[in-house]
């Protein structure tokens, strides 16, 4: 993404970030919060929960509100029922990022990142679980059944490991969403101490392993652990060494690019290139790696804000 916007966006658009209920997901509402300040529009939150019916009711929060642009993360768009195509009728700009499903029937306008993400977010998972334990591998895959991405994730790993590595043992357990930073360690170290043979944990959102590194000790567990999507408490872990590694995406960048979709729309300009190919940074972080503060998260272009802000004029 390296094209300035054809007009300045008028100051005051409403941005609405719909948001689930995972860490990762709060984290990328203060990125969307930082890009639309930015910009010079107006911002806010609806928490959309993890059910249809929280979802519903997020989306009669979010018709009162009046937005130009709605973001939409992880959460499935078939839990609005028809909300969201009700939104898009009244010219609401609509842009969701990685969701693994056909959106245009939904409303959605512009889908960053879509399935193919996941698909290879699955596939480096494996790979790096076969690199690393080799053809006796015996690994646990946490899923979370509520994301939209779990799911492709999950066969893209599987599929993955059963073609490169088919003497290698894989399960699969899947997490409660909303047990993360709370019972999610718990039921992860009672699965773990009912298969002692179980030496890697792999994780679809690394969100679901806070608290895990304490959960494990007073348990006398150790075990490789790696996932995508770290929390800034993921990374202190993996600095720390009490987590193994992450795959990480450059949360900030995506989601300052997001947010420049969404003005492109509201402008009446097409996604540049680059976000219509779902171009992201992803790389594999280890102890050695986090030579910044997990506080701020990480990205391979530190400077990306002001980069953003000189191609939206607001410099």
């Amino acid at each position: 993404m390296a094209e300035s916007l054809m007009r300045r966006l008028p100051k005051g658009e409403k941005f609405v970030y719909l948001r689930c209920s995972t860490p990762v997901c709060a984290a990328v509402g203060a990125y969307v919060r930082q890009a639309v300040k930015t910009l010079g529009g107006t911002f806010a939150v609806v928490n959309t929960g993890s059910t249809a019916r929280t979802a519903q009711t997020a989306a009669s929060r979010l018709r009162a509100l009046r937005p130009d642009a709605v973001l939409l993360g992880a959460t499935d768009p078939a839990l609005f029922g028809g909300a969201l195509k009700k939104l898009a009728g009244s010219g609401v700009k609509l842009v969701s990022l990685q969701i693994d499903k056909d959106v245009k029937q939904y409303g959605i306008t512009f889908n960053y990142l879509g399935p193919e993400l996941s698909r290879l977010n699955g596939k480096l998972l494996a790979d790096w679980v076969i690199a690393k334990k080799g053809a006796k591998a015996k690994a646990v895959l946490y899923t979370l059944p509520a994301l939209d991405l779990s799911a492709p994730v999950q066969k893209a790993f599987q599929d993955e490991m059963r073609e490169n590595c088919a003497s290698c043992k894989v399960r699969v357990v899947p997490i409660d969403v909303s047990t993360i930073g709370a019972t999610a360690p718990r039921t992860i170290v009672t699965d773990l101490r009912s298969h002692t043979d179980t030496k890697t944990a792999v994780f679809v959102s690394l969100s679901a392993a806070a608290g895990l590194p304490t959960a494990m000790k007073a348990a006398g567990l150790s075990v490789t652990t790696v996932g995508f999507a770290p929390t800034a408490g993921n990374l202190q872990d993996i600095k720390d060494g009490s987590l193994t590694v992450a795959l990480d995406i450059d949360f900030r960048v995506s989601t300052w690019t997001a947010v420049d979709a969404a003005a492109r729309l509201i402008e009446g300009e097409p996604p540049t290139a680059s976000e219509q190919a779902g171009s992201v940074t992803e790389q594999f972080l280890e102890q050695k790696d986090i030579a910044f503060d997990p506080a701020g998260g990480w990205s391979a272009f530190p400077d990306c804000t002001q980069r953003f802000a000189k191609l939206w004029e607001v410099s």
